[in-house]
């Protein structure tokens, strides 16, 4: 009996998340589940709708009852539009932002693709008039399809989620097009156009041309979505956006987020030089590093979207999931992100505001999703950064207790925009800001300053102790440690953060005191790390030499072993490190030699002269 409820919780869990994977995901997975690359042969159509973000910043003054109105809008709009593609056999790839990748396969692939788009044009110019409770907005989209050979990619951490993508030069000319065509236009490339009567076609000097009569093509509707037995549908959706759904989607509200687009580039020619499968193993890691930073500072790896020579990665702290210092956690992910580089570029730009975040779209297809002048803004600050380059608003930057080194640019417009952006580069972190001590005298607190100054005195005498310091918010906890701090000019004092997403970081507060000791910038080489700790280590406790490659572990850096690291065995690890962190040479059982089960050397009191290999 248990069994059974247990298959029908999975098969109503795979129920709900189906209209959220695409018809071509879903037929990956039921066919060749281990592959990373597939080619099509067919056409891509990228529609952008324009108008949206203007609807949520009238609709966001209107609190829930506007987020409601919203929620309905979109659904209403995509349904229309997305039951005119489906009817010729479009399948919907990506949501991105207010813009929708459709797919077309099989026999006059690029004829329907044209014919959708016409139609969809006509559709959006009837439903695209659109009266709220915040006044009229009117909606228009622009087009580009290409036909071709496309690739697209299913990559990233299993264990986390797989990322659809479509990237190389097929993608490029689709999202070149779309780029050139107008607004109310429907862009083709020569490559689609030469399917095309040449009634239904003209040239422009844009080197593109443009739709101008609806196809005539036999009716070829979309197949219905293959079984989704035995798949695990939730794996498509990195881990926060799927929990959002399977409980149930929750109402649409506006909410204050911190975005961040993540663009790689160099696509097309690696995989021109290289292959699609160098082009998946480069993806691939780029896809694993963002997880991995996102997962670290909690924040949501939200989508991807198509772009020329590459795509973009969207990230999102706020939602679905609610949580404190937006900002912060944001700056924190990215900075990870740019600061372990892989095979493809990457620029990043970040920004706060405002949104609408909700569930929409018809019931055979949805989308969580957000929108809002915030997003665009971020991806405009993106545009403006160099590769390696990241890039946030001065009003991000400001909200965030973690500092970074900073260079301020000149401010800068951006589209849409009629103010000045103020934004700067942001490189590695420099530490927490603590806040200054208030210049009037601290008065009530004579106990507790005493403890805290005796606490440094025996400090000063190389008498160390732990002191804890607990009390309600506002109490003064601050002002305590500020009144310390100036006390203690003749000592060096080293400070650890402890912050909430990174609760299950092992070793986390004590990375940062282990590298300022050392004089080192977070995320430094392994080697400038090794070199760093051996001219620290060794004219003090040379004897620690060969076990400095424990200190990787709560560093988080990949140090070199030596014998006597190789030695130990997994179980007595963990007690080695920490004798190692506390400087003061392994402890009475370690010295002379153990022999573990077999015979096998646990650990062994080294040779000073061994050093490292």
């Amino acid at each position: 009996m248990a069994a059974v409820r247990a298959a029908a919780i999975e098969n109503s869990g795979q129920e709900a998340l189906r209209p959220y994977v695409p018809r071509l995901v879903v037929e990956w997975l039921r066919e060749q589940p281990d592959e990373q690359v597939r080619e099509v042969d067919g056409s891509l159509a990228f529609v952008d709708i324009s108008g949206f973000t203007t609807l949520t910043e009238r609709l966001a003054r209107r609190g829930r009852i506007g987020a409601e109105e919203m929620s309905d809008t979109l659904s209403t709009t995509f349904g229309a539009l997305l039951a005119v593609a489906y009817e010729d056999g479009a399948g919907l790839v990506k949501w991105g932002g207010d813009a929708v990748l459709l797919l077309f396969e099989g026999q006059d692939h690029a004829l329907r693709a044209a014919r959708a788009a016409y139609r969809m044009r006509r559709t959006m110019r009837q439903v695209g008039r659109i009266d709220t409770a915040a006044g009229r907005v009117n909606l228009r989209m622009s087009v580009g399809i290409h036909s071709g050979i496309f690739h697209f990619f299913l990559v990233g951490d299993p264990a986390q989620h797989r990322e659809l993508l479509v990237s190389g030069p097929a993608a490029s000319v689709t999202a070149d097009v779309e780029g050139t065509a107008q607004a109310s236009e429907i862009g083709l490339s020569p490559e689609a156009a030469a399917w095309l009567p040449p009634r239904s076609v003209r040239a422009t000097s844009a080197g593109i041309w443009l739709l101008t009569d609806e196809p005539r093509v036999r009716a070829r509707p979309a197949p219905p979505l293959p079984p989704t037995e035995g798949l695990d549908l939730g794996r498509t959706l990195s881990e926060p956006i799927r929990k959002h759904l399977l409980g149930g989607g929750g109402e649409p509200e506006h909410r204050t987020v911190t975005v961040g687009f993540v663009q790689f580039s160099g696509t097309d020619e690696l995989l021109a030089a290289e292959g699609p499968a160098a082009l998946a193993d480069a993806l691939d890691e780029t896809v694993r590093n963002v997880q991995e930073a996102c997962g670290r500072h909690g924040v949501t790896f939200f989508e991807t979207d198509i772009n020329r020579d590459g795509g973009k990665i969207m990230l999102v702290a706020g939602a679905p999931v609610s949580g404190g210092h937006n900002e912060q956690r944001m700056l924190l992910a990215t900075r990870l992100i740019l600061d372990r580089p892989g095979a493809l570029p990457l620029r990043i730009g970040v920004n706060s505001g405002p949104v609408f975040s909700g569930d929409f779209g018809p019931t055979f297809r949805r989308t969580y999703s957000v929108k809002g002048d915030a997003i665009n803004l971020a991806a405009r600050v993106m545009g403006k950064a160099v590769p390696g380059q990241l890039l946030a608003t001065v009003a991000t930057l400001s909200a965030s207790s973690t500092r970074f080194e900073l260079e301020l640019l000149p401010p800068f417009m951006v589209k849409g925009k009629a103010r000045l952006v103020e934004a700067a580069s942001v490189g590695p972190v420099l530490g927490r800001d603590t806040g200054a001590t208030a210049e009037v005298p601290l008065v009530g607190r004579e106990g507790e300053l005493a403890a805290l100054v005796g606490a440094l005195d025996r400090a000063r005498s190389r008498r160390g102790s732990v002191l804890e310091l607990v009390g309600e918010p506002g109490i003064g906890k601050t002002r305590l440690v500020g009144e310390l701090r100036a006390r203690a000019d003749d000592v060096v004092v080293l400070t650890a953060a402890c912050e909430e997403y990174e609760a299950s970081t092992p070793y986390f507060p004590l990375r940062a005191l282990i590298l300022e000791a050392c004089g080192l910038a977070a995320h430094e080489s392994p080697s400038a790390v090794l070199q760093r700790l051996v001219d620290r280590v060794g004219p003090n406790h040379p004897e620690l030499l060969p076990w400095l490659p424990l200190l990787g572990v709560p560093l988080d850096v990949e140090l070199p072993p030596t014998e006597e690291t190789d030695a130990v065995e997994e179980r007595f690890r963990r007690a080695r490190v920490a004798d190692v962190q506390e400087r003061r040479g392994l402890p009475p059982r370690a010295r002379g030699n153990r022999r573990g089960r077999g015979g096998r050397e646990v650990a062994a009191h080294p040779d000073p002269r061994s050093g490292l290999r």
